[in-house]
Protein backbone atom coordinates (compact mmCIF):
# COMPACT_ATOMS: atom_id res chain seq x y z
CA UNK A 1 0.00 0.00 0.00
CA UNK A 2 1.52 3.53 -0.47
CA UNK A 3 2.29 6.06 1.47
CA UNK A 4 -0.49 8.23 0.43
CA UNK A 5 -3.20 5.29 1.22
CA UNK A 6 -1.82 4.51 4.49
CA UNK A 7 -2.04 8.22 5.52
CA UNK A 8 -5.87 8.24 4.08
CA UNK A 9 -6.18 5.16 6.21
CA UNK A 10 -4.68 6.32 9.48
CA UNK A 11 -7.06 9.54 8.95
CA UNK A 12 -10.48 7.54 8.44
CA UNK A 13 -9.02 5.27 11.74
CA UNK A 14 -8.66 8.29 14.01
CA UNK A 15 -4.85 7.09 13.85
CA UNK A 16 -2.71 10.18 12.25
CA UNK A 17 -0.59 10.54 15.47
CA UNK A 18 0.23 7.10 14.88
CA UNK A 19 1.15 7.43 11.12
CA UNK A 20 2.98 10.81 11.94
CA UNK A 21 5.37 8.75 14.50
CA UNK A 22 5.74 5.90 12.18
CA UNK A 23 4.00 3.62 15.15
CA UNK A 24 3.30 -0.28 14.36
CA UNK A 25 1.78 -0.25 10.48
CA UNK A 26 2.68 2.83 10.00
CA UNK A 27 6.88 2.96 10.19
CA UNK A 28 8.27 3.98 7.22
CA UNK A 29 11.79 2.97 6.99
CA UNK A 30 14.81 5.19 6.26
CA UNK A 31 17.01 4.23 2.99
CA UNK A 32 19.76 1.58 3.68
CA UNK A 33 21.98 4.36 3.37
CA UNK A 34 20.56 6.80 5.20
CA UNK A 35 22.61 7.35 8.74
CA UNK A 36 20.31 8.81 10.67
CA UNK A 37 18.69 7.34 13.92
CA UNK A 38 14.70 8.52 13.74
CA UNK A 39 11.89 6.46 14.22
CA UNK A 40 10.21 6.66 10.57
CA UNK A 41 11.62 8.37 7.54
CA UNK A 42 9.65 11.85 8.02
CA UNK A 43 10.93 13.58 4.81
CA UNK A 44 9.39 10.47 2.82
CA UNK A 45 6.04 10.77 4.54
CA UNK A 46 5.40 14.79 4.17
CA UNK A 47 6.62 14.18 0.64
CA UNK A 48 4.58 10.79 -0.37
CA UNK A 49 1.73 11.19 1.38
CA UNK A 50 0.91 14.60 3.84
CA UNK A 51 2.17 16.35 0.67
CA UNK A 52 0.28 13.99 -1.81
CA UNK A 53 -2.78 14.34 -0.23
CA UNK A 54 -3.18 18.16 -0.21
CA UNK A 55 -2.89 17.99 -3.82
CA UNK A 56 -4.71 14.65 -4.13
CA UNK A 57 -7.95 15.24 -1.67
CA UNK A 58 -8.16 18.70 -0.87
CA UNK A 59 -11.32 17.68 0.55
CA UNK A 60 -9.51 15.85 3.38
CA UNK A 61 -7.61 19.36 4.40
CA UNK A 62 -4.23 17.92 5.76
CA UNK A 63 -2.99 20.61 6.40
CA UNK A 64 -5.40 21.52 9.20
CA UNK A 65 -5.48 17.96 10.34
CA UNK A 66 -1.62 18.24 10.59
CA UNK A 67 -1.50 21.33 12.02
CA UNK A 68 -3.70 19.84 15.17
CA UNK A 69 -1.68 17.07 15.22
CA UNK A 70 0.99 18.79 16.28
CA UNK A 71 -0.72 20.73 18.74
CA UNK A 72 -1.53 17.29 20.57
CA UNK A 73 1.52 15.77 20.16
CA UNK A 74 3.26 18.82 21.60
CA UNK A 75 1.38 18.69 24.60
CA UNK A 76 2.26 14.74 24.77
CA UNK A 77 4.83 12.81 26.10
CA UNK A 78 8.25 13.33 25.29
CA UNK A 79 8.24 11.15 22.37
CA UNK A 80 5.40 12.94 20.86
CA UNK A 81 6.84 16.59 21.43
CA UNK A 82 9.72 15.19 19.47
CA UNK A 83 8.40 14.05 16.85
CA UNK A 84 6.27 17.14 16.38
CA UNK A 85 9.32 19.17 16.62
CA UNK A 86 10.77 17.36 13.75
CA UNK A 87 7.59 17.15 11.75
CA UNK A 88 7.64 20.90 11.91
CA UNK A 89 11.47 21.25 10.86
CA UNK A 90 11.04 19.45 7.67
CA UNK A 91 8.30 21.22 6.67
CA UNK A 92 9.40 24.49 7.75
CA UNK A 93 12.01 22.90 5.05
CA UNK A 94 9.85 22.23 2.68
CA UNK A 95 8.25 25.75 2.70
CA UNK A 96 11.77 27.01 2.51
CA UNK A 97 12.62 25.32 -0.73
CA UNK A 98 9.27 25.62 -1.92
CA UNK A 99 8.48 22.18 -2.25
CA UNK A 100 5.92 22.45 0.75
CA UNK A 101 2.50 23.19 -0.98
CA UNK A 102 0.88 24.70 1.81
CA UNK A 103 2.50 26.75 4.86
CA UNK A 104 1.66 25.95 8.62
CA UNK A 105 0.21 28.81 10.73
CA UNK A 106 3.76 29.33 11.61
CA UNK A 107 2.57 32.05 15.06
CA UNK A 108 0.40 28.91 16.42
CA UNK A 109 2.63 26.47 15.55
CA UNK A 110 5.90 28.01 17.03
CA UNK A 111 4.29 29.63 19.51
CA UNK A 112 3.07 26.36 20.88
CA UNK A 113 6.59 24.60 20.21
CA UNK A 114 8.46 27.26 22.21
CA UNK A 115 5.79 27.21 25.02
CA UNK A 116 6.36 22.86 24.92
CA UNK A 117 9.97 22.58 24.60
CA UNK A 118 10.88 25.46 27.15
CA UNK A 119 8.42 23.43 30.04
CA UNK A 120 9.94 20.05 28.86
CA UNK A 121 13.68 20.94 28.70
CA UNK A 122 14.95 19.08 31.94
CA UNK A 123 13.07 15.94 30.25
CA UNK A 124 14.42 16.32 26.86
CA UNK A 125 18.03 16.66 28.49
CA UNK A 126 17.20 13.54 30.04
CA UNK A 127 15.62 11.51 27.16
CA UNK A 128 18.50 9.28 24.96
CA UNK A 129 16.56 7.53 22.39
CA UNK A 130 16.88 8.46 18.76
CA UNK A 131 19.56 11.28 17.68
CA UNK A 132 19.45 11.71 22.02
CA UNK A 133 21.43 8.73 21.86
CA UNK A 134 25.16 9.12 23.05
CA UNK A 135 24.50 12.95 23.55
CA UNK A 136 25.38 14.68 26.86
CA UNK A 137 22.05 16.88 26.87
CA UNK A 138 19.61 14.06 25.33
CA UNK A 139 17.48 15.07 22.69
CA UNK A 140 18.05 18.37 23.47
CA UNK A 141 20.86 18.41 21.88
CA UNK A 142 18.97 18.19 18.67
CA UNK A 143 16.47 21.26 19.82
CA UNK A 144 19.77 23.25 19.86
CA UNK A 145 20.60 22.05 16.45
CA UNK A 146 17.65 22.60 14.90
CA UNK A 147 16.68 26.06 16.68
CA UNK A 148 20.31 27.63 15.46
CA UNK A 149 19.53 26.47 11.43
CA UNK A 150 16.08 28.28 12.34
CA UNK A 151 18.17 30.93 13.53
CA UNK A 152 20.74 31.22 10.98
CA UNK A 153 18.71 29.80 7.66
CA UNK A 154 15.29 31.67 8.84
CA UNK A 155 15.79 34.78 11.51
CA UNK A 156 13.79 33.22 14.08
CA UNK A 157 13.78 30.93 16.93
CA UNK A 158 12.23 28.19 18.11
CA UNK A 159 13.43 28.79 22.05
CA UNK A 160 13.85 32.51 22.45
CA UNK A 161 10.90 35.22 21.73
Amino acid sequence: MSLNLKLIEAIRKNELINFLEGKGEYKIELHQWVSADVPTDISKMMSEAVYKAFKDRPEIHIEKLLEDALLEMMDGEIFDLYISLMVIFDQLQGEAFNIAPFKIDRIKILASLKKSLKKNEHKMKNYFEWQGKNKKNGIWSEVLRIDSICKEDWNFSILAD
